[in-house]
């Protein structure tokens, strides 16, 4: 409610209250309602004037180009939203985008991927797919990177999983934000922290995964179970997570992977931040933090135009 968001003591209580507003328009598990909840979630979070955005396909695959005010068009990220596969979009994600455009002088693409369970895996990994190989034709991988938050971040290791097996280009490095890449729905954090964050459950991830998947598991849809395969061949990796997500371990067990298989990985956990914090850089400081790391690791790894 607007009352409880207005008066939050810290700018991280606003947060909680706006993803409790989301949690309960859910609450009686109607997926719709979900979805509308979180559309206005994001359709609180303001889009600077000075951006960029024009509708646009990419790959065959309808989006939202966002520009923000002087950035390089020689330089392109690929931002997949978050949403447990289930529901967001790239319109809600236009605010966000514009931000991380800011942070790391590129032009950044969110696609429209499909959603489950009306369109389950491997649809959006097929989305993703197309949107990869289309913006690494035109600019090359140098200058491209990845950015995805919560399942859009899982799609990103699903995605270039298929794009490493079929031989295809990969981009120049990657940005995890709060990450589900873990779809067996087991980490202890789901149990240790579920009564603090405010927005994801096991419960719902298991639902959201069941949507997804559509009945397969890792022997038939092994894209979609990234952290039973071999990770070794990917671009270095910048991970953000907050302590206080049931996400957490995700993430944590991820970066220990990685660094084990000898792929360059940057782990920064948010101390008291609950799931995909960045989005809130208009009033969180934390999430403003992010969003300079974002940019100082994609500003040393991207190239942009000669």
């Amino acid at each position: 409610m607007e009352e409880t968001v207005t008066g939050a003591a810290r700018p991280i209580d606003r947060v909680v209250a706006m993803f409790r507003d989301v949690r309960s328009a859910r609450g009686g598990g109607v997926l719709q309602d979900g979805r509308e909840g979180f559309e206005a979630l994001l359709a609180r979070l303001s889009i600077p004037g000075d951006a960029e955005i024009w509708a646009a396909s990419v790959g065959g695959v309808a989006g939202y180009w966002v520009r923000a005010a002087g950035a390089d068009d020689g330089r392109v990220g690929v931002m997949l939203h978050g949403g447990g596969y289930t529901m967001g979009s790239a319109k809600g994600y236009r605010a966000y985008a514009a931000q991380v455009s800011r942070v790391t002088n590129a032009r950044i693409f969110v696609p429209e991927y499909r959603l489950a369970p009306e369109h389950p895996f491997p649809a959006a990994v097929e989305d993703a797919r197309a949107v990869f190989a289309a913006v690494m034709d035109e600019v090359g991988p140098p200058s491209c990177f990845a950015i995805g938050d919560s399942a859009g971040g899982g799609l990103i290791l699903s995605t270039l999983w298929e794009l490493h097996r079929e031989g295809g280009q990969l981009p120049e490095c990657l940005v995890l934000v709060s990450p589900l890449v873990d779809l067996t729905v087991t980490n202890a954090s789901f149990d240790e922290l579920a009564g603090i964050d405010p927005i994801v459950s096991r419960n719902g991830t298991r639902r959201n995964a069941a949507m997804y998947l559509a009945g397969r598991g890792p022997d038939d849809a092994p894209a979609a179970f990234p952290m039973q395969s071999a990770l070794d061949w990917l671009p270095p990796c910048l991970l953000l997570v907050g302590s206080a997500e049931v996400l957490r371990d995700d993430s944590r067990n991820l970066a220990r992977k990685l660094e084990y298989e000898g792929v360059h990985v940057t782990y920064s956990e948010y101390e008291d931040m609950v799931h995909v914090w960045p989005l809130f850089s208009e009033f969180l400081p934390q999430a403003q933090e992010a969003l300079r790391e974002i940019g100082a690791f994609v500003g040393d790894r991207v190239v942009g135009a000669s």
